[in-house]
């Protein structure tokens, strides 16, 4: 529960653990089985009657052997959910390997993305979920397991039968996909080797920069606007390891070198500019040719924007303790800047009862927080929030002060609280494990909400 994020925050091995066990629990066999029919399908056809055709005589005889698999989960567990890549097989023969467990997962987001923008509600749940897969193990919720995407977000059952969901769904999946795939398949025309100790950190960078050119390059043949992009990018930005989720310089490196896809933030600006320097060829078709180029510079603008976002470490930091922090109830659908914890009615004449808002600090800084409290007697229930996640505090009252254990994803403490007798106003410490004051301090006010 650090306000300024910067403090003590221990990010130990288990966090970078490979959640692959758990992931293989979002969808059954059966889910996937269903998937893989439909799928694979279309990306074949996508290549063959739209992409091939633009490829160039010399790219289209170097590609001419590779091959597309679609395993229902990955063969590399722990790339999943972001499970594409290109191998050499025997022989010298390439595959580009796109497992179904992947597309189905930044499908649903992808839908997840598209019912909330056209509902004009917060589009931050959807990376939010991919951090607490990241972050959180499966046997830390009440099940056992991940909640399943659709249903974690709010995602109503019809939303497949919505027409204008379905359109912009289609558009952020399919230009996504078919990005991966061309850069999947640059890899291959190219001749990439996979990426490990052999492969240097300037090789793995310049491959990168090959795969994405290739891409961009056949899509701009094709004015095919890659407005999905700044979608996959968010949602891979809230899972792929950075630097500051290693210990130090070279845990780092140890992690770029066996990385089959490093996301670093000059991959990210050279990706940027690669777009802004296309967007009339990406523009052309479109009937509004201003419009589209501005869409294009949008993407552009979003996909730098993420480059800052890799190189910040308070946001990388409060990430990590955001996927920790988060639960279902965190992730319903709401509007932007809207609380995701509901007002309490105070109790009447009692002290540690209704709705506050305020700031919780620690010695780094502050944050606004907001605190719902329901009392039953001395005893007292609360829920809390300072925008990273959903926290429960219990407790009791105590010669007029607050006593009270709190959670906070997979941290937890102790607290006091004191109320003002004329106003009602609290003020008070929290800690961190068994203590009760050697984290920060409260100070809170009574706040009706609408």
């Amino acid at each position: 529960m650090n306000a300024g994020w910067r403090l003590g925050l221990a990010l130990s091995c288990w966090l970078l653990a490979s959640p692959a066990a758990g992931m293989a629990g979002l969808y059954d066999e059966a889910t996937l089985a269903y998937w893989s029919r439909i799928t694979p399908e279309d990306i074949r056809r996508v290549l063959d009657e739209d992409l091939s055709p633009a490829f160039e005589a010399e790219e289209r005889g170097r590609l001419a052997g590779v091959e597309l698999a679609f395993p229902l989960r990955c063969p590399v567990p722990a790339s999943e959910p972001f499970c594409y890549y290109q191998q050499t097989l025997a022989g010298g023969r390439r595959q580009v390997v796109m497992s179904v467990a992947s597309l189905r997962l930044f499908g649903d987001l992808a839908l997840a993305m598209a019912w909330l923008q056209l509902e004009g509600l917060s589009i931050e749940t959807p990376p939010q979920y991919l951090a607490m897969l990241r972050h959180r193990r499966p046997e830390s919720f009440p099940e056992g397991r991940y909640p399943p995407p659709l249903a974690a977000l709010g995602v109503p059952d019809d939303v497949r039968e919505r027409k204008e969901v379905m359109e912009l769904y289609g558009k952020i999946f399919t230009s996504s996909v078919v990005f991966v795939l061309l850069h999947e398949l640059g890899h291959a025309l190219h001749r990439h080797p996979g990426y490990g100790p052999e492969v240097s950190r300037e090789a793995a960078r310049r491959h990168e920069a090959e795969a994405d050119d290739f891409a961009l390059d056949v899509m701009a043949r094709l004015a095919y606007p890659p407005l999905g992009m700044s979608v996959f990018f968010t949602l891979l930005a809230h899972w792929e390891p950075n630097r500051w989720h290693f210990a130090d310089e070279a845990a780092y490196r140890a992690h770029l070198a066996d990385a089959t896809h490093p996301l670093t933030s000059d991959r990210l600006r050279g990706l940027a500019a690669a777009l802004a320097e296309r967007r009339d060829a990406f523009a052309r078709a479109e009937p509004d040719f201003a419009a589209a180029r501005e869409r294009i510079d949008g993407v552009a603008d979003e996909i730098g924007r993420l480059a800052g976002f890799l190189d910040d470490r308070d946001i990388q930091e409060g990430i990590v303790r955001l996927g920790r922090a988060t639960e279902p109830a965190v992730l319903r659908p709401r509007r932007e800047g809207e609380l995701v914890i509901d007002p309490a009615v105070p109790a009447a004449g009692l002290p540690f009862a209704g709705t506050f808002q305020g700031t919780l600090g620690d010695a780094s800084g502050e944050l606004p927080a907001w605190l719902v409290l329901e009392r039953h007697g001395d005893r007292v229930q609360g829920v809390f929030t300072y925008g990273l996640g959903l926290g429960h505090l219990e407790g009791e009252v105590q010669a007029g002060r607050l006593h009270f254990g709190w959670t906070l994803g997979l941290e937890q403490g102790l607290g006091v609280l004191e109320a003002t007798a004329d106003d009602g106003r609290l003020h008070g410490s929290w800690g961190r494990e068994r203590s009760a004051d050697d984290g920060g301090h409260w100070e809170l006010w009574r706040e009706e909400l609408d």
